[in-house]
């Protein structure tokens, strides 16, 4: 098989449906394909819906660079991460799966992505945000913590985004509570799963940063059957 076949279907328009980052549903070899990215982190969730054992991939492209390629591990109950920079070009996913009946559930979030309407993220006071509700507020210039409660033993994935850029250019951190995966991340002495900062067993956790006045904003990433995610940001 050519490489010019191989990737011909890669944002095709016959295959390709205009997309805003809302969680979506996609079977081979369909895509989506969003006009224009942000110019910072963007955090990608996806996840194998099928329920045979039928291993997925995903093909990202973006502006005229080679594809990326994703795999997406079939019977997997916890979505996969990937935090990405794409500098506000267009992006375009697609189903490359070999087997037919191997859809995967794909949600992008990021400040600024048409179709967001973030709801304001104050100082002191808890927040309610249903799946894929997003906040937004602003930092003290001091050290500040983020609460984040599930009142359900029900896996709850939140992204946030702000401050400065680590080494690799991300400033993105995506945490899970009721994690199969258990406690990882920083202090636990466990890495965390690709893609995410850390996980906990329970259904809370805290996230304490120094970002000086600096925009957090805030995203409910978990499947729309999830319960609302309790978010608090407070100034210590």
């Amino acid at each position: 098989m050519s490489a010019k076949h191989a990737f011909s279907i890669l944002g095709a328009p016959k295959t390709t449906a205009s997309w805003d980052g809302s969680p979506t549903t996609i079977s081979p070899p369909d895509g989506l394909s969003m006009a224009q990215t942000t110019n910072g982190s963007m955090v990608l969730a996806y996840q194998n819906t099928s329920s045979m054992n039928n291993a997925g991939k995903l093909a990202l492209t973006s502006g005229g660079s080679a594809p990326t390629f994703l795999p997406v591990p079939a019977l997997l109950v916890q979505p996969t991460i990937y935090v990405h920079n794409w500098g506000a070009n267009n992006l375009n996913v697609t189903n490359i799966s070999v087997a037919a009946a191997t859809p995967i559930w794909v949600e992008a979030f990021g400040p600024g992505l048409p179709g967001q309407k973030p709801v304001a993220l104050p100082i002191g006071s808890a927040i309610t945000l249903k799946p894929v509700a997003v906040a937004q507020g602003t930092s003290n210039p001091n050290w500040m913590q983020l609460i984040f409660t599930s009142n359900t033993a029900n896996l709850t994935l939140v992204s946030v985004i702000g401050g400065p850029a680590d080494s690799s250019g991300n400033n993105a951190y995506v945490v899970a509570l009721n994690s199969p995966s258990g406690n990882t991340g920083p202090g636990t002495g466990t890495p965390a799963p690709q893609g995410y900062y850390a996980t906990a067993a329970g259904n809370s956790y805290s996230l304490e940063f120094n970002w000086g006045s600096s925009v957090v904003y805030v995203a409910n990433m978990s499947p729309s059957t999830a319960a609302p995610v309790s978010v608090q940001m407070i100034s210590l």
